[in-house]
């Protein structure tokens, strides 16, 4: 199903539940009857065809974004992606770690195995933490200036200095993804920890845990795909009127 202007955003959500957290990211709140999406984008002041390309990616595997989002201004695709982090750090993960501690074994030499969880579980919530802080200290500040100074139809000495020392082709070039690390995180639960007391915990970490990856895919992708390229693109112009390699 394509999602439309028209669509009403009840009938989103009855026909792919997923997007309720992507929905949620955009500031949106439940109780908003039959209003389809044009009248809630404008009621919350977002815009509207950044949020139908963000949904629609979400809700259909082979729907890519990706040409629409290039043409957009990067500053709305950024302020998207910050809630991402939110969501991740503040929801997400710190949801997954309470049910992490939910887990049971009776057997005492079994025991060690929610110690053992945790410990992988926590050092991977601080490679995320890591991660997105990195990117919103020093990366998305530093993309932002770019597409403001490209828009200028002056040059900034101050950014010029800035040009000088900072590069988006080293972030690209060292953006690594945090999947591998999830991706082990699930293994470790579905081939090498003897079941838990309470599968039914252990059935709702792999879902949550499988909902984060495809989400996490996605960001980066977004970043990789859209982000990236075009904030190169913007780079390489302003170092050619600053006459710098």
């Amino acid at each position: 199903m394509l999602i439309t202007k028209k669509t009403k955003l009840a009938e989103v959500i009855h026909q792919n539940y997923h997007l309720i957290p992507i929905i949620t990211r955009f500031g949106i709140n439940f109780g908003f009857g039959d209003k389809n999406v044009e009248q809630i984008c404008e009621k919350y002041d977002i815009r509207q065809d950044f949020f139908l390309e963000i949904i629609n990616a979400f809700n259909d595997e082979d729907y890519s974004p990706i040409n629409k989002l290039q043409n957009l201004p990067l500053e709305i695709t950024v302020s998207y992606l910050l809630k991402s982090h939110q969501y991740f750090n503040k929801v997400k993960l710190p949801h997954i770690e309470n049910l992490i501690s939910k887990l049971e074994w009776t057997s005492a030499e079994n025991k060690k195995n929610k110690s053992i969880l945790n410990k992988f579980f926590i050092q991977y919530r601080k490679e995320v933490t890591e991660h997105t802080l990195h990117e919103e200290n020093e990366v998305y500040p530093f993309i932002i200036e770019i597409e403001k100074n490209y828009n200028l139809s002056q040059n900034n000495i101050d950014f010029y200095r800035l040009l000088e020392k900072k590069s988006v082709i080293k972030y690209a070039e060292t953006h690594d993804e945090l999947n591998t690390s999830l991706l082990d995180l699930k293994n470790i639960i579905i081939k090498y920890l003897p079941p838990s007391d309470n599968i039914d915990i252990t059935e709702q970490i792999l879902n949550e845990i499988f909902d984060l990856e495809k989400d996490m895919k996605d960001h980066t992708d977004i970043e990789n795909s859209v982000v990236i390229p075009v904030a190169i693109k913007m780079e390489n112009k302003l170092r050619k009127r600053f006459n710098l390699k």
